[in-house]
């Protein structure tokens, strides 16, 4: 399988990494960043002397996008790779469930996808496992579901420093709350996306589908200065009636305990706990070890749901 990483920052540089050890052949990698194209891939420490250009000047099975969090702005991205005869990957957050915020361009996907023969997904580590596809799969031994509710806990020091900014790490509170009216920063993409996820596998239609985020202070005990911000905690859940069914959490601050916590609630109601997973490498790897399945799928425009093959029921 011949394979283009296209957006070579920090996360495709380790696709990359994770796809010369799977035995994924990279072709090259794609960067308008005119400090990276240009380059080789062995010049950032990767085995491979793979060119890195400007354009997507390259043939192969798969391109590996990941160049934004909105569907609507790595549109042109995905046009391209689809008229060019690649399948895709992407780590785009919105793209997990694409329908939810843009029905008609998913539509669009869709049909362009099928026409040219390719198949394109959106996936990573959340969205895309640890607050949807691991909440279906640890359901699997449910007939019916009461609720669900999962937290993903992580210390934003121990991110990188993209990760760090676009959770406000280290500013003043009110600087960051403009940063997110502004638009120049986004804490979490995808809340709603992975709530989603997990009601359509489910069977469960939801009346509403909330989420939102909030700043969280540093406080004594945080590395960061006193009053500044520490990071976010966010959510997203499904309403009906005006009971939470489903409520995903996710909490990214410095000095957060690492873990990620399922509580599934029904006729085998479990409680599942980790010692937190790593980020960045998890992203890589979900994407990476999705290819296979990706170029290999029937032509069109899928999510996580459609691969997962459990179908528990919420209880009526």
């Amino acid at each position: 399988m011949d394979a283009v990483i296209y957006g070579f920052g920090p996360i495709g540089r380790l696709i990359a990494d994770c796809c010369l050890k799977k035995g994924i052949e990279v072709v090259g990698a794609v960067d308008i960043n005119p400090e990276i194209a240009g380059k080789r891939l062995s010049d950032f420490g990767i085995n491979s002397d793979a060119p890195i250009r400007n354009t997507l000047t390259f043939s192969g099975d798969i391109v590996f996008l990941c160049t934004g969090s909105y569907l609507d702005r790595i549109y042109p991205h995905i046009e391209e790779c689809l008229s060019k005869g690649f399948n895709i990957l992407s780590t785009c957050e919105t793209l997990s469930y694409p329908y939810y915020r843009y029905p008609e361009l998913s539509a669009k996907i869709d049909s362009l996808a099928r026409k040219h023969g390719k198949t394109i997904l959106g996936s990573g580590i959340n969205p895309g496992f640890l607050l949807d596809s691991l909440i279906i799969t640890l359901s699997a031994p449910f007939t019916e579901v009461d609720r669900v509710h999962a937290v993903r806990s992580i210390d934003a020091m121990k991110r990188r420093e993209s990760f760090q900014e676009k959770v406000g790490v280290g500013k003043k509170p009110e600087i960051v709350e403009k940063m997110l009216r502004e638009g120049k920063i986004s804490g979490h993409a995808g809340y709603a996306e992975s709530v989603i996820l997990v009601c359509r596998s489910m069977g469960l239609e939801p009346e509403h589908v909330k989420e939102g985020q909030e700043i969280v202070l540093a406080d004594d005990d945080s590395p960061v200065e006193k009053g500044m911000v520490a990071g976010m905690k966010g959510f997203g859940s499904a309403i009906i009636s005006g009971e939470e069914k489903v409520r995903i959490e996710f909490h990214s601050y410095a000095g957060a305990e690492e873990y990620e916590e399922i509580v599934i609630e029904g006729d085998n109601s479990i409680k599942w706990r980790s010692t937190g997973t790593k980020g960045d490498l998890g992203t890589a790897s979900v994407i990476v070890n999705l290819a296979e399945f990706v170029v290999e799928a029937n032509p069109g425009l899928i999510t996580m749901a459609d691969i997962i093959p459990f179908r528990p029921s919420f209880r009526k």
